[in-house]
């Protein structure tokens, strides 16, 4: 390659707003961010399984503001960025619009999470964070808030394009019930996402003010920041941003078992329902109920009958989501056990895990075992299981749309063994969890405090935190090998159904070489392909 040639490849990466190329920034970015997360969160763990307490991270403050960092980070830096990434890619193809809405915007988004991610990471190194008597720094605290503000700003924003994108670019004939079920599901996300995470803002924005010029009456103090924030990465709202694993299960599972969505009316209406019931804005009390500490001991939430009420729905929903989904299998014939198979299906079962362990975690009995304890520590469960379904349900995406994405197969060793580091975390860190919480242990307990069962639970923790690092690296090293694909594809590699696969693989600028006519039917190249036999 020219030197000329070089720089115009790399004046591309940077600059270009094309859909396809803000896509891969964010998954690329997003990818190194979940080993990043992962690490911290290795460390955090070893925190809990060391025989002396503290031997890893030093001391109580620290290692607060490690587990929020994972908690927080966990969202913000990869679940939400990582799907945005994928669908700003796979959306405008599975419409038939020949780019993103906004793609400028979708661009710039980009670039603000990248640079409010690396202030974010900066803040917390020089002593910020927003966990429980953690921050002692005000001045990065303050970076903490603000960072954390930007990035939140930054995928909203990505969120405006790509739910813009479903509703006002669809081609003639495609009604929003027969937009494909991955679109569709976005299309929900990115709404939940849009109407939840400002009431997050306000939060950072009351915590910022009461930061300023002196010593802080009630938002800033450092024992309530945490409680305050903490709504958005627990149920139901964590629920919220696993969203998107449905809809990679319902695109993907039909057509590798070779046969249409069943019910599809029915799996669309309750993937609409899942997110319905996931919003959980509502659960924040800093507005309506004053400042406490008490508020970190999780009674006052958990007595509400309406957090009850969203668990059993979501479970009942996800419950039937997943059967629905998995009757394509009984239907048509066995797929081939391949990344994007095993990863959408793993996404699947872990996210019942999830919503079966909201359920469980709000079940009245508990009480009468350990009181808040099993609230509190079940938390850490419910969140190991998400992060797990959402990675091990993006595995599968990029399994499957890597010709679209990066115009080469994925590697199907390294995403194999990704899924199943992605299950070994749901598994072993989020049963530990919930074990723990059942033996009266809470999520930030040390082992110092714990006696010899919970200890090795959380050493079975710290491997599954283990397991996440190497799911990051493989999934990473697997869509590096399609990126540095040279080989020719295809463009329906798959035999799909939907419009991505009648754009060439890789998609050119402007997509698709012919503009696409009336839709008639939620699967028109399906349609096509039984015509022609």
């Amino acid at each position: 390659m020219t030197a000329a040639a070089s720089g115009d490849a790399l004046y591309e990466i940077i600059a270009s707003n094309d859909h396809k190329m803000v896509g891969r920034r964010f998954i690329f970015a997003s990818l190194l961010m979940l080993v990043g997360v992962a690490v911290v969160g290795l460390l955090s763990e070893l925190e809990r399984a060391s025989l002396d307490g503290f031997g890893v991270l030093g001391n109580v403050a620290t290692y607060i503001q490690t587990f929020a960092f994972v908690r927080a980070g966990g969202v913000l830096l990869v679940a939400m960025p990582l799907f945005i990434g994928i669908a700003l890619v796979t959306v405008p193809l599975q419409i038939g619009a020949q780019a993103v809405a906004f793609p400028r915007l979708a661009a710039a988004s980009f670039w603000t999470w990248l640079v409010g991610s690396g202030i974010f990471i900066a803040s917390f190194i020089a002593d910020g964070g927003f966990g429980p008597a953690a921050g002692t720094a005000n001045d990065a605290t303050l970076l903490t808030i603000t960072s954390t503000g930007m990035v939140i700003a930054s995928l909203l924003a990505a969120c405006v394009c790509i739910a813009t994108t479903v509703i006002a670019l669809r081609p003639a004939g495609m009604t929003l019930m027969r937009v494909p079920m991955f679109s569709w599901s976005m299309l929900v996300a990115s709404s939940v996402w849009l109407l939840s995470l400002p009431v997050l803002m306000g939060n950072l924005v009351l915590i910022f003010a009461d930061l300023q010029g002196r010593a802080p009456i009630a938002f800033g103090d450092p024992d309530t920041i945490w409680s305050q924030v903490e709504w958005a990465f627990q149920a139901p709202q964590i629920l919220a941003f696993a969203i998107p694993v449905l809809g990679v299960a319902a695109d993907i599972i039909p057509v590798a078992a070779k046969v249409r969505q069943g019910q599809r009316a029915v799996v669309q209406t309750l993937i609409g329902v899942f997110g319905a019931v996931s919003f959980g804005a509502w659960a924040q009390h800093a507005f309506s109920r004053g400042i406490d500490p008490a508020f970190t001991s999780g009674n006052l939430i958990y007595e509400e009958a309406l957090y009850a009420l969203f668990a059993i729905a979501a479970l009942a929903v996800a419950f039937a989501a997943f059967g629905g989904i998995l009757d394509n299998l009984r239907r048509g014939t066995m797929p081939k056990l391949s990344m994007a198979t095993v990863g959408a299906i793993a996404g699947l079962f872990l996210l019942l895990d999830a919503a079966a362990v909201g359920f469980v975690r709000v079940m009245p009995f508990l009480d009468a075992l350990h009181e808040d304890q099993v609230l509190l520590s079940s938390t850490g469960s419910q969140y190991k299981f998400v992060l797990a379904a959402i990675v091990a349900s993006a595995i599968g995406a990029i399994g499957w749309w890597s010709p679209n994405i990066f115009g080469g197969y994925a590697v199907e060793g390294l995403g194999l063994l990704a899924v199943l580091a992605a299950l070994g975390f749901g598994v072993l860190g989020g049963l530990a969890d919930l074990i723990t919480a059942f033996l009266g242990q809470a999520d930030i307990s040390i082992a110092s405090n714990v006696d010899d069962g919970v200890e090795a639970l959380n050493v079975i923790s710290s491997i599954g935190m283990l397991a996440v690092a190497v799911a990051g690296l493989a999934l990473l090293g697997s869509a590096m090998g399609a990126f540095r694909s040279t080989e020719t594809l295809p463009d329906d590699p798959w035999d799909g159904h939907t419009l991505e696969w009648a754009a060439p693989s890789p998609p050119p600028i402007g997509n698709f070489v012919e503009p696409v006519g009336v839709i008639e039917s939620p699967e028109p190249l399906l349609d096509q392909l039984e015509e022609v036999s």
